[in-house]
């Protein structure tokens, strides 16, 4: 490799800056979808993912994978023979994740249509969702389609579910609302942090046993 390509190569410093920078534009022009100001920090990103104990064959699904901070965690930790699917909504993110992460599949979709997206790609139930949606800013109905579908693939199954939520947004009635559906919904539930060295801090939520 010459001199020449390696000064067009991005480095690590610069990646994170583009990514935030692409972020902070996108959020700018629709803040109600996007959801943050910033991608993910690696912290929040690890506690999010946690261990990925997936057996062979078995699915991993990310929501809203965005510009891939916690995919990256991810494609580190998830077992060999396990499988992943990232459903993205942004048609700009969709792209930069299938650019940058070639190996791992991604549909440009709603995670609403859960269903439907797993039968149209021959895919098992998930044994682990994982989502960076905003749900403290998604209405009623997209919140309920998305609880369906997360009730739907991991009810009877050993499985979980596992998103965040922002400190300043947690006491918003659309964060409460989400939580308290899902309080209906799974019996077991596990607040984690607040991971502070996230800009803004915010805390894990952790569910499972579907009902």
């Amino acid at each position: 490799m010459d001199s020449s390509t390696r000064a067009s190569e991005p480095t690590s410093r610069q990646r994170p800056l583009r990514d935030g920078l692409g972020f902070f534009g996108r959020f700018l022009r629709n803040p109600m979808s996007v959801g943050a100001v910033l991608p993910s920090s690696r912290y929040l990103s690890r506690a999010m993912v946690g261990h990925l104990d997936l057996a062979a064959g078995e699915l991993a699904v990310e929501y809203g994978p965005g510009t891939g901070p916690a995919t990256q965690v991810i494609r580190e930790l998830l077992p060999k023979h396990a499988r992943y699917l990232g459903i993205e909504l942004d048609p700009r993110f969709h792209k930069l994740l299938t650019e940058r992460f070639p190996t791992m599949d991604f549909h440009h979709g709603s995670a609403g249509d859960l269903r439907e997206i797993l039968a149209e790609r021959g895919l098992p139930k998930p044994a682990r969702i994982l989502s960076g949606l905003p749900f403290a800013s998604l209405p009623p109905k997209v919140q309920d389609s998305i609880i369906e579908g997360i009730v739907w693939a991991l009810k009877g199954t050993s499985g979980d579910f596992r998103t965040f939520q922002y400190v300043h947004a947690y006491g918003l009635r659309a964060a409460r609302r989400f939580r308290a559906i899902m309080a209906e919904r799974f019996d077991g539930f596990e607040r984690i942090g607040p991971i502070v060295r996230n800009v803004p801090p915010a805390f894990v939520l952790r569910y499972w046993n579907a009902k």
